[in-house]
């Protein structure tokens, strides 16, 4: 194809130059290969250069096809551009060395192309590489056609099936009655006799002549006294706790046999009594109510299950009552054992968790391939030898537990989807996944350079484990939108998924199929009994506010670093992990670098240890040393103060203090996948500001309810803040409206109440559409992924024990 038709429909005539005069400008530059934050801010230098004007820089042809190419390649002399010209569809094109010569190339030619840059063969030589296509076993379900409805899958699959009643209502109305006759709990028959009520005509006269005869009963009358009358009928309980409720779910299903509505389907769906015993898998880290946060591998993570299984557990109960049956949830988390435990409770088997009826902790041990018991902690990149045994493990244990089946599974983050999704083979049972976090998009160039980050992260395996459980689980939820599709100029982390290489090991041409309607957005709520406003003071112990005033400002401790020369300044207050991703030492460098933000303010830090021999972590210890590297480059004595972790039930007060002086939240983190701590802050009152690259970008509307951040640099990060805090200067009420704003930004959107019924919603749907439909297509799939475990994840993890 000639360069005029393939330039001219993306870049006009007048822009052509310019176009290729930049190309050319990176084609020369040392870096072969750019990300799009790269590509955008040598733009913005190009631009500036050449005298171009504002608004040329940002709405040019060439800047609004720049903002949608997150990548550029330049091996040899050549030019290859990805051009994302929509979220999840992609087109890549070739430009040659003297840039008059344009055209566009598959996707496997363009990884081609990528193995050989890694590599350092001739572009094409590798044209072995094993190639992982998922796409053909996915013709069992419909697809999403407009890329706005990911990540609502199941409003699509809701109406796909409620036509699918009004079109094959013979076929879909057996399936729907069959599913209504198989519900038990405990050994108790559910909904319907098949005794009494064999057949489908008998079973839609019961019901329509039952609804006939609550209509005449008091709504407020009990099931109890309903229930001999029903049962004679041949309906069991479970459709409701009086007369009102019992006809209005009878009257829901009767509807969807004659006039079936979506909306109708996900009512009455999700008022089947399916679900009293969970289980959530979360095998790394260490997973415990106390004295866990800030160690290794453990953040908000723990948190998210905790807080999580509360929601669940009261949610659970609500249903049951309003059943009308008397039924006790079990919710059971299962994590690692860890015997060398320290001040945990991690060698502990078995630990209720506070706040709840009956849910717990369960946790069993790794063993190594001799079956020995592993005494320590091991980091969440090296757990792959010890998942299947895990597995196997839990699968005997639960079903003690539960005495049979868990109803449902949700495995978290890598690790703990890879367990659920083998538990979920072996117990044939419905499988969630919550990824919490994706590696392959924390960690740039992961999959590219993977051969030389695989003895200290094994990515080989994390993304192979990723890529099962992405195709093999029932339903996938996220708590952003942007975690599947990314936004109109980022990947999302499992669009990164769709294709990607590995060279010398795979090449993935089709790794995830973002249109296939498993994909739902269900964000988190705030644990409101610990994360309320600053202003209410009636709920604050006074002796607690005191503690933590003096040790935030002015105690002078072993374990914290710095004294404050003036501690009235407004604090900027950040707390996470001190690893490389949460960047804590960019804000550091951040403020060190600009003399007003150090005039005007304070920095307060609560992260890791001050104290180095108490890391046994690699990249902590790193990141310490580069703390007090900073400290002293910038000479922050006085500014500064460097706390350990807050135990979490009392980040609340320190969130409430750091308000009460005015002060604000900064999460500087190079990628957030979702951002626990900032919804926290913003439910405090503190005006927040997080980054743009994650999932803040959903949480915080930018300058109405809190502030974003590009955080890939040190002096970007200074400036938000520092024209926040000068229009605090000028416009005393301005904190007051970005606290205000950010508390109503949680409440509208991030409950756990609202987060449950979503979630069990979901289960219930997609559990639907398991036994009706999915279950029988999704066979080679299945097969496909069973086969790539066995045969290259399974012995590529047992092998990692002998290095």
């Amino acid at each position: 194809m000639s360069v005029p038709n393939l330039i001219s429909g993306l870049i006009p005539e007048a822009e052509q130059k310019d176009f290729s005069d930049f190309i050319y400008l990176l084609s020369s530059g040392e870096k072969k290969y750019l990300l799009r934050n790269d590509i955008w801010l040598e733009w913005v230098k190009w631009c500036r250069d050449n005298n171009k004007e504002e608004d040329f820089t940002a709405n040019s042809a060439i800047a609004r096809f720049l903002a949608r190419v997150p990548e550029m390649l330049f091996p040899d002399s050549i030019a290859l551009i990805l051009h994302r010209y929509t979220m999840g569809r992609y087109r890549i094109y070739r430009l040659s060395a003297n840039r008059d010569h344009m055209e566009e190339i598959s996707i496997n030619r363009y990884l081609d192309y990528k193995d050989a840059y890694v590599l350092g063969n001739q572009a094409g030589a590798n044209r072995d590489a094993l190639e992982l296509d998922f796409m053909p076993f996915y013709d069992y379900a419909p697809t999403i056609r407009n890329v706005r409805n990911v990540g609502n899958g199941i409003s699509f699959l809701n109406k796909y099936m409620s036509s699918s009643l009004f079109n094959k209502a013979d076929d879909w109305g057996r399936k729907l009655f069959e599913f209504l006759r198989i519900h038990r709990i405990n050994g108790q028959q559910l909904l319907v006799n098949p005794d009494i009520l064999e057949g489908l005509d008998d079973f839609l006269s019961a019901l329509e002549e039952t609804i006939d005869e609550l209509a005449e009963q008091d709504p407020e009358i009990p099931y109890d006294q309903l229930k001999p009358h029903l049962k004679s009928r041949g309906f069991e309980p479970g459709w409701g706790h009086n007369a009102g409720r019992v006809r209005e779910t009878m009257s829901l299903l009767h509807g969807l046999f004659h006039e079936p509505r979506s909306a109708d389907l996900e009512e009455f769906i999700s008022r089947v009594p399916m679900i009293s015993k969970v289980a959530i898998i979360s095998p790394h880290g260490w997973f415990a109510q106390e004295n866990v946060l800030g160690k290794p591998d453990t953040g908000g993570q723990v948190i998210y299950i905790l807080d999580q299984v509360r929601a669940l557990e009261a949610h659970l109960i609500r249903e049951f009552e309003w059943a009308g049956i008397d039924v006790t949830p079990r919710v059971v988390v299962v994590t690692r054992l860890i015997p060398n435990a320290g001040d945990t409770t991690c060698n502990q088997p078995r630990e209720d968790i506070v706040g709840t009826n009956h849910a717990y902790i369960l946790r069993l041990p790794f063993y190594d391939s001799q079956g020995r018991l592993l005494e320590d902690w091991v980091s969440r990149f090296k757990i792959w030898p010890y998942l299947d045994r895990f597995a196997s493990d839990c699968e005997r244990d639960l079903m003690a537990e539960f005495q049979g089946r868990p109803d449902l599974i949700i495995g978290n983050y890598s690790d703990g989807n890879l367990v659920a999704t083998l538990l979920s083979d072996r117990l044939d049972v419905i499988h969630c996944t919550i990824a919490h976090a994706l590696e392959k998009t924390k960690y740039l160039f992961s999959d590219l350079y993977w051969h030389d980050m695989e003895p200290d992260y094994h990515f080989s395996c994390q993304f192979t484990a990723d890529l099962l459980s992405m195709n093999k689980s029932d339903f996938i939820i996220t708590s952003t939108y942007q975690e599947i599709a990314g936004t109109e100029t980022r990947f999302g982390q499992y669009e990164s998924y769709q294709f990607y290489t590995m060279p010398g090991l795979y090449q993935v041409v089709n790794g995830v199929n973002l249109f296939n309607p498993k994909f739902n957005v269900v964000p988190p709520g705030v644990d409101e009994a610990n994360y309320y406003p600053y202003f209410e003071t009636g709920r604050r112990a006074h002796s607690r506010r005191s503690h933590w005033e003096k040790r935030i400002f002015t105690e002078e401790s072993t374990d914290v670093y710095g004294q404050l020369t003036d501690p009235q300044k407004p604090p900027i207050f950040t707390m996470a992990r001190l690893d490389r991703i949460k960047n804590i030492t960019g804000l550091v460098e951040a403020f060190g670098m600009h003399s007003e933000l150090r005039e005007r303010c304070n920095l307060i830090v609560a992260a890791g240890t001050v104290h180095l021999g108490e890391s046994d972590d690699t990249e902590e210890q790193r990141e310490i040393m580069r703390m007090y590297e900073l400290i002293d480059k910038y000479d922050l004595g006085g500014h500064i103060r460097w706390l350990p972790s807050v135990p979490k039930q009392e980040t609340g007060e320190v969130y409430r203090i750091i308000a009460d002086n005015r002060g604000m939240f900064v999460q500087p983190a190079l990628f957030e996948a979702f951002g626990l701590t900032v919804l926290e802050a913003m439910q405090c009152g503190l005006p927040t500001f997080g980054p743009v690259f994650g999932g803040p970008s959903e949480i915080i509307r930018d300058g109405v309810s809190g502030y974003l951040m590009n955080t890939s640099q040190p002096d970007l990060i200074a400036d938000v803040i520092l024209e926040f805090v000068s229009e605090c200067d000028k416009d005393p009420e301005k904190w007051q409206k970005i606290s205000e704003k950010g508390m109503e930004r949680v409440q509208e959107k991030f409950t756990w109440k609202q987060y449950s019924n979503k979630l069990f919603s979901l289960t219930k749907l997609y559990g639907f559409w398991r036994y009706t439909e999915s279950q029988a297509g999704m066979v080679k799939l299945h097969r496909y992924c069973d086969l790539l475990y066995h045969l290259f994840l399974k012995p590529r993890a047992k092998a990692m024990e002998h290095h």
